[in-house]
């Protein structure tokens, strides 16, 4: 059988590629396309990183939504995505997209020099579908208006998404890892905010009192 289009060149090479080509604005439809069997851990990665970039308040939840399908469809073990007409739709500068991509493509690079096949039990169908619902858990906290709560889910459903790709079960050990760390920031910071809460209602009462 011979390799698919987008199997005869790297994951970087795509994304470099979408770039490019002509047109103003860069829609999730054309990156399903251009990413064929890879799509569920390409767009996952892509859309986890594009999310990172400096976007309008509120910004932050026009990725999560994708991000939350992506995951459903990650969970339900589909073999093919498929994504609503208005998710296909959705689209972006592709000027701003390529300005974006300069910056993070040196690790993207990186990690897919160190990505392989391995350990393929933990992506597996069964790993792929706690994937998905760690994902979903992640997408979420994504859409957060928390300082920072952004950028560790995005990286983390990022690693994740290599794993998809690569069925790498290193990434995906890594990505557990990571959402350790999103779950135990996100504790933190509600904490935090609990704290913060009780000094305020107490400093209030005693104005009254």
């Amino acid at each position: 059988m011979n390799p698919s289009p987008a199997f005869s060149r790297t994951f970087s090479e795509v994304l470099e590629e979408l770039g490019r080509r002509r047109g103003e604005r860069l829609t999730v439809e054309e990156m399903v396309e251009a990413f064929g069997e890879r799509a569920f851990g390409a767009l996952m990665i892509l859309i986890s990183l594009m999310s990172l970039l400096p976007w309008p308040p509120g910004g932050k939840v026009v990725f999560a939504v994708p991000l939350l399908l992506l995951a459903s469809e990650l969970t339900l073990q589909r073999d093919t995505l498929w994504l609503p007409r208005w998710a296909l739709n959705a689209a972006v500068s592709r000027e701003r997209y390529a300005a974006g991509l300069g910056r993070v493509l040196p690790a993207v690079r990186f990690i897919e020099r160190l990505s392989r096949p391995r350990m393929r039990p933990l992506t597996g169908p069964l790993a792929q579908m706690v994937i998905g619902l760690i994902c979903l858990g992640l997408a979420i906290m994504l859409a957060f208006p928390v300082p920072f709560g952004d950028m560790l889910p995005a990286f983390t459903i990022a690693i994740f998404g290599f794993a998809v790709m690569q069925r790498d079960g290193v990434a995906a050990i890594m990505g557990l890892i990571g959402t350790v760390i999103c779950i135990g920031y996100l504790a933190l910071v509600w904490k935090l905010i609990v704290e913060i809460g009780e000094r305020t209602w107490s400093w209030a009462q005693g104005l009254v009192g």
